[in-house]
C-alpha cells in the first residue's frame, strides 16, 4: 500500500506539473498533438481497427472452437494477439472471463503474454518505414513471437507451477453481430488513440525540458508509448534495431492504460506488467544477440 501511495503521489505531481507547464507554454502541446493525431490517422487506425472488428467476429465463430481444440487456448490467444495487435489479448481474456469460460487467474495469465504489436505494425511500419528494410521487420516479428512464447512459459510456471492449465468450456465466445463488433472496436480505438496522444504530448514536454541524447530520448519515449519510441529510434543509427525491439517488447505506459481500460476491475493486471517486463528483456536480448 505504501508503494501504491508513493506512486499515486508522484503521478499527481507529474500531472500537476504538466498542467501548469502547458498552461504557460501551450505551444509545447501543439506540434506533438498534431503529430500524434496524424500518426493515429495514418498508421495506428489503418493497422488496427479492421483487425479489431474481424477478430471480434472470428472469436465469435465456431472456427475458434475448432482451432482451440487443435492448438490450445493459449496458442490461439497468442496468435490473435499477434495478428490483431494490442489490446486484443486483453479483450479476448475479458470476453472469456465475462462469459464464465475461464477463471480470474487464467484470464490474468492470458493477459500476461497475448498483448503484442500487430503483424502489420511490426513489419509494415517498424520494418519498412522506420528501419527501411522489411526483412528487419520480419526478424522483429519472429523475436516478438519467441519472446511471448518464453514469457508464457515463465508466467505459467510462476502462476500455476506444475498444475495443468484449466481448460475453457466449449462454445467459448457466443454470437456477436457485425454492428456490435464495429461499435465496440470503435470505442476501443478512440480510447487507444487518446492514450497515444496523451503520452506523445507528455513525452514531448520532458524531451524539450531535458537534453536527451537521441538514444536516451528513444528509450524514454518507448517507456511511455511504444510507437513514438519506434519513431524516435529512427534517429539513433546503429541502435535503431535494438531500441525498436525494446519498444515492441515492453510497449510502455500507454499500453498499460489501454489494457487496464479494457480489464477494468475484473481482475489484476499485475501478471500483465510482469509479463511485459520479461517480454521486453527477452526481446531486447534477442535483438542484441542476433541483430
Amino acid at each position: 500500500m505504501k508503494a501504491r501511495r508513493i506512486f499515486s503521489f508522484c503521478a499527481q505531481m507529474i500531472t500537476l506539473f504538466l498542467f501548469i507547464y502547458l498552461l504557460i507554454f501551450p505551444q509545447s502541446a501543439t506540434e506533438p498533438t498534431r503529430f500524434a493525431l496524424e500518426f493515429c490517422g495514418k498508421t495506428l487506425i489503418p493497422s488496427l481497427f479492421i483487425y479489431m472488428v474481424l477478430s471480434k467476429m472470428i472469436v465469435a465463430s465456431p472456427i475458434i472452437n475448432k482451432l482451440t481444440k487443435l492448438l490450445g487456448l493459449e496458442s490461439v490467444a497468442l496468435i490473435l494477439g499477434t495478428l490483431c495487435g494490442c489490446p486484443i489479448g486483453a479483450k479476448n481474456a475479458v470476453l472469456l472471463y465475462d462469459n464464465g469460460q475461464i477463471t480470474k487467474k487464467h484470464a490474468e495469465y492470458l493477459c500476461s503474454f497475448s498483448n503484442n504489436a500487430s503483424i502489420s505494425f511490426v513489419i509494415g511500419f517498424v520494418g519498412a518505414e522506420i528501419l527501411g528494410d522489411i526483412r528487419l521487420g520480419i526478424m522483429l516479428l519472429i523475436f516478438q513471437i519467441t519472446a511471448s512464447a518464453i514469457t508464457a512459459e515463465i508466467m505459467k510456471f510462476k502462476m500455476f507451477g506444475k498444475e495443468k492449465l484449466p481448460q475453457a468450456s466449449q462454445g467459448i465466445y457466443g454470437k456477436t453481430g457485425l454492428w456490435e463488433a464495429v461499435s465496440d472496436s470503435a470505442v476501443t480505438m478512440v480510447s487507444l488513440c487518446a492514450c497515444v496522444v496523451f503520452f506523445i504530448v507528455a513525452g514531448g514536454v520532458f524531451t524539450q525540458l531535458f537534453s536527451f541524447s537521441p538514444e536516451a530520448e528513444a528509450v524514454f519515449k518507448s517507456m511511455l508509448e511504444f510507437s513514438s519510441g519506434c519513431v524516435a529510434a529512427k534517429n539513433t543509427g546503429e541502435y535503431a534495431f535494438v531500441i525498436s525491439a525494446f519498444a515492441l517488447g515492453q510497449m510502455g505506459g500507454s499500453v498499460v492504460l489501454q489494457v487496464k481500460s479494457v480489464v477494468g476491475n475484473r481482475f489484476s493486471i499485475r501478471p500483465f506488467l510482469a509479463g511485459k517486463l520479461i517480454n521486453g528483456a527477452v526481446m531486447t536480448a534477442l535483438a542484441i544477440i542476433f541483430g
